[in-house]
């Protein structure tokens, strides 16, 4: 009984001090961040695992920005897109398509495209007309999700 209590005594020891990220780097955020984020080890990875999957605590962080989870930046953008795009369908369509005009401005500073990137942006989605209208009876949401995924690539 001894030998393995000794064996598995060793076995967390050599674990834990062989693995090499903190719990920061491999956990995300949540509660386990905020209590023991720099500590290395396998057990206090999983403890901070653990810390930051109890009472849902790292999904609420996530969701409202709190527990050194960051914003939700993305979502709200996204959403502020396809409303746009919904309300904006055909004269986004003839601004992308020119290459130019008010609403591919609006577009911009909705999705919070830095001004340098404006141009670059405005001719690759003129560029990719034919992907995000490929045909008439196209869809808000196809060209929202189409057009949020040509913008990440800027």
């Amino acid at each position: 009984m001894k030998k393995w209590i000794i064996v598995t005594g060793l076995f967390f020891i050599l674990a834990g001090t062989s693995y090499g990220a903190t719990v920061a780097q491999d956990c995300g955020c949540g509660l386990g961040k905020v209590a023991i984020g720099e500590k290395v080890g396998l057990g206090w990875n999983l403890l901070g695992t653990f810390l930051n999957g109890i009472s849902g605590n790292q999904t609420f962080g996530m969701s409202s920005g709190t527990s050194e989870c960051g914003k939700t930046r993305n979502l709200v953008i996204n959403q502020k897109i396809e409303r746009f795009v919904a309300d904006n369908m055909d004269t986004l369509a003839v601004d992308i398509a020119s290459g130019g005009g008010e609403s591919l401005t609006a577009l911009s500073e909705i999705a919070q495209v830095p001004a340098d990137l404006r141009a670059p942006l405005a001719s690759t989605l003129q560029a990719r007309f034919d992907t995000l209208y490929p045909d008439p009876q196209v869809s808000h949401t196809h060209v929202a999700d189409t057009l949020q995924a040509i913008i990440a690539g800027i």
